[in-house]
């Protein structure tokens, strides 16, 4: 049944619109007042038009029909028949999306006006730039809300925050770094050998960079391996990887440079630190920015994690407007985390991470985020979820 509107400036008018139209066969299925005049919903029955097809036609003249014309009646009424179910499904889709937003935004309110105090709790944590999961599994963990619920809140995030035991720079290793482009793994590896030098002898120490793609990766590393006196090794196949590392096994520590690729990159699984090849002396830490928003980081350690992840390393911390994106994936993915770097400067910007301090730091500057602030709508709306991962 085909289905149109017609507006008109009175009933007589849009009735003579609907007959030009359908004819007599057209069946009227509403009217309606409008500030213009009125509006009619007509239909034709296709009933009606088919036995209007059945009845003979006369024409003057040549009375031959190409079959071509015919053929393609079907062919066009299907297409049209499909592109109407089509937006008929994107027009559902936005109904849905828009009943679960209000729905959503309504199960908010509610929930503020039936439970301020685990609402303010919510709040708190999203401030911080907890993901939204995580902070509802927080709060929704509480035996009982009440003035401590807060520092509970904190003693569990920093119990569930893995890291390391002992400094890697003492107890020593192969370690490589990992981690997409421009995240500062170069200037992490040179503050950690300019450290390891401070404690140990530079012959103890041995530099090796994978880097052959990024121009000038190589020279910067040599230009900071130079003022500490130790040499650096470059490796561009797995095979002269190993064969470096089993001539330098007498090295107390190792650090591996490799080449930063995007957590998209299809050649990830193929780097050749990754543990899946047998090389289970090789730790890798993944280098993460803390300026990245939440998604970004959960997608960085889900693909990373292909190469066999010991730990991270968080740097830019001085540039980051939140650490909640941090907590959040350290926790989730229970991924221990050995140093920090807020800063440029070799050596000094580096310390290994103390938790209570690092959520201290959280705390802090989620009293500075006035982004939360301005969001506090879209949580009304429903899009508390996409607003906190997005951050």
């Amino acid at each position: 049944m085909k289905i149109k509107r017609y507006f008109a400036p009175n009933m007589r008018k849009a009735m003579n619109l609907v007959k030009e139209e359908h004819g007599d066969d057209a069946v009227i299925l509403s009217t309606k007042d409008t500030d213009d005049g009125v509006e009619v919903v007509a239909a034709l029955d296709p009933d009606s038009n088919a036995s209007h097809a059945e009845q003979p036609v006369l024409h003057s003249g040549s009375t031959y029909q190409s079959p071509e014309v015919s053929q393609n009646q079907p062919i066009q009424q299907q297409v049209n028949s499909s592109a109407e179910l089509a937006h008929m499904a994107d027009e559902l889709k936005a109904v849905k999306n828009m009943l679960e937003n209000q729905l959503s935004g309504l199960a908010w309110g509610q929930s503020e006006h039936n439970d301020p105090a685990k609402v303010d709790l919510l709040k708190r944590l999203l401030q911080l730039g907890l993901g939204w999961d995580l902070s509802e599994k927080l709060v929704n963990g509480l035996p009982v809300i009440n003035q401590q619920a807060w520092s509970r809140l904190l003693a569990k995030i920093e119990l569930d925050i893995p890291t390391e035991e002992r400094d890697i720079l003492e107890k020593g290793g192969i370690v490589a770094l990992v981690g997409p482009t421009g995240v500062g793994k170069t200037t992490t590896i040179a503050k950690m050998a300019s450290r390891f030098v401070m404690r140990n002898s530079p012959s103890e120490l041995a530099l090796i960079t994978t880097d052959c793609y990024k121009i000038g990766a190589q020279a910067q590393l040599k230009t900071f391996a130079e003022l500490i006196n130790v040499p650096v090794h470059i490796a561009k196949t797995q095979g002269e990887l190993y064969a470096l590392l089993t001539s330098l096994n007498n090295k107390k520590l190792i650090l591996i440079d490799t080449a930063g690729m995007s957590q998209r990159d299809l050649q990830l699984s193929q780097q050749i630190t990754s543990g899946h090849q047998g090389v289970t002396t090789v730790k890798n830490y993944l280098v993460m920015s803390a300026a990245t928003q939440l998604s970004v980081m959960k997608d960085i350690v889900k693909s990373f994690s292909e190469v066999v992840l010991t730990g991270c390393i968080l740097t830019k911390v001085d540039e980051a407007v939140q650490l909640g994106n941090v907590l959040t994936v350290l926790i989730e993915d229970q991924l221990p985390i050995i140093y920090m770097s807020n800063g440029q400067r070799v050596p000094e910007d580096l310390e290994p991470v103390r938790t209570r301090e690092l959520i201290d730091r959280a705390i802090v500057l989620g009293q500075q985020n006035t982004q939360h602030k301005n969001s506090e709508q879209a949580f009304r709306l429903g899009m508390g979820k996409e607003i906190s991962d997005a951050q």
